[in-house]
This record gives C-alpha cells, sequence and structure tokens, in this order.
C-alpha cells in the first residue's frame, strides 16, 4: 500500500479591505502611487521575529499578491511559509493606529502585533 502523497498548496495572505484603504493612504502620503507594500520578516524584537511594513519596489525573489487592482503586497519568497495564512489588517483604536499581521504561525506575540514567536522545527524546507 502506498503512503498518502501530502498536498502541496502555495502559501497564503490574506488582507482586510482596511488594510487595502491605508495602503492606498499611504502611497498617497508618501507620494509612491505605484509602489507595492511589503510585508518584512527579519529576525529581532522581543520576541525572535519582529515583521516590518513599508512601500517598496518589488525584487525578483518576491511573491506578490494583488489585494485590489491597483494594491500590491510583496512578500520575500524565503519568508512566506512563516506567514502563511496571516492577515494584515490596519487597525484604528484607543491601542493606536498602525498596520497588524494577525499569524497563525505565531507561537506567542507581544503587545505591539508586530513582534512574535514561532517554532519551525516541524517545518521541513522545499525541495528544490
Amino acid at each position: 500500500m502506498n503512503a498518502p502523497t501530502p498536498s502541496h498548496r502555495p502559501p497564503t495572505l490574506l488582507w482586510t479591505s482596511d488594510a487595502v484603504e491605508a495602503i492606498r493612504a499611504l502611497r498617497v502620503e508618501e507620494g509612491r502611487p505605484g509602489a507595492a507594500f511589503r510585508v518584512d520578516l527579519r529576525l529581532g524584537g522581543c520576541q525572535g521575529f519582529k515583521v516590518y511594513f513599508e512601500l517598496d519596489a518589488v525584487n525578483g525573489d518576491d511573491v506578490v499578491f494583488e489585494a485590489a487592482p491597483d494594491v500590491s503586497i510583496a512578500v520575500q519568497q524565503d519568508g512566506l511559509a512563516m506567514l502563511d495564512g496571516g492577515i494584515l489588517d490596519y487597525e484604528s483604536s484607543h491601542r493606536g493606529r498602525g498596520f497588524r499581521l494577525a499569524n497563525p504561525a505565531a507561537k506567542s506575540a507581544c503587545g505591539c502585533g508586530q513582534a512574535f514567536y514561532a517554532d519551525f522545527s516541524d517545518h521541513e524546507p522545499d525541495a528544490g
């Protein structure tokens, strides 16, 4: 009997309409109407990884999500698996204003909403 073959699907990133509107407003504010919105994952922060948000050009190793016909979200290929299933939102509340990423891979997170800890010891790297 053959073992089942795991299904492979591309990693996903979701977004809210508030995030799309905030990206449009940020591009107008910064005078960069054609810029992509980058979600960048880096080592650091108080939990191990930190998410940064900025307007940027698309690079060759980016995965680009079309959030709207006029709004692109870029994520570096090597960080995408750690953001898989994440939901990009823009919050404006008593806690402050800014982009937030709800990340299902996060085992714990700090109060700022941008730093998180994730255990990827069982994550198998893509072959190739």
